[in-house]
């Protein structure tokens, strides 16, 4: 049996832009005919990035089915067995895959969240150390995101630039990386216990 349900509430669109753009339309006595070019321009801009963003919720959703067994906990426990002690190297770039995938970093933490902590309980680690190389790794993917770099093309009229963007962003990303893991070895335990 599976679920799912909508709070419509919790969407962060809805309140500060979709209620404020209802209220403005009276406020500057704007035409019905302005109403509708804006509106229609507007879905023409997300279009892409709409679908772009339903593909990477389906595969995050199909990854949480399964409890124990869930796609999550089994690449957690490869993860564990595969690097060890060493997994602070690398956990930050897992936050930045579910970033690349999803388009949020707060869906990387919904998604790897539990992978992290079970890599980090298996292999004896912080998990609020990993859990926050997770989070700095969903920042690091938001860079390569297919999702993001789509809906920036959107809006600034660019069409087909989404590999070159991403060619110009992985760089960048990895060094991040690569600073996240030297920060996390050397300077965190110097100021904490983890």
């Amino acid at each position: 049996g599976m679920n799912a349900s909508y709070k419509l509430l919790y969407v962060p669109a809805l309140i500060p832009f979709v209620i404020t753009v209802l209220i403005a339309i009276p406020v500057f006595s704007m035409s019905a005919s302005n109403v509708k070019g804006i509106f229609s321009s507007s879905l023409k801009q997300v279009r892409n990035p709409f679908i772009a963003l339903i593909g990477a919720l389906i595969m995050v959703n199909l990854m949480l089915v399964g409890g124990d067994e869930s796609m999550v906990k089994i690449i957690g426990r490869s993860f564990a067995h595969a690097t060890g002690e060493y997994w602070t190297i690398f956990a930050s770039y897992l936050g930045a895959v579910g970033a690349f995938f999803s388009g949020s970093n707060t869906v990387s933490n919904l998604t790897f969240g539990s992978v992290q902590l079970s890599t980090a309980e298996i292999t004896g680690l912080s998990a609020s150390l990993v859990l926050a190389l997770q989070s700095a790794g969903g920042a690091m993917g938001n860079m390569v995101c297919i999702n993001n770099i789509v809906a920036v093309n959107s809006v600034l009229g660019i069409e087909n630039q989404e590999g070159a963007i991403i060619k110009k962003t992985v760089v960048p990303m990895f060094i991040y990386g690569i600073i996240a893991a030297i920060v996390a070895l050397t300077v965190i335990p110097l100021f904490f216990n983890v």
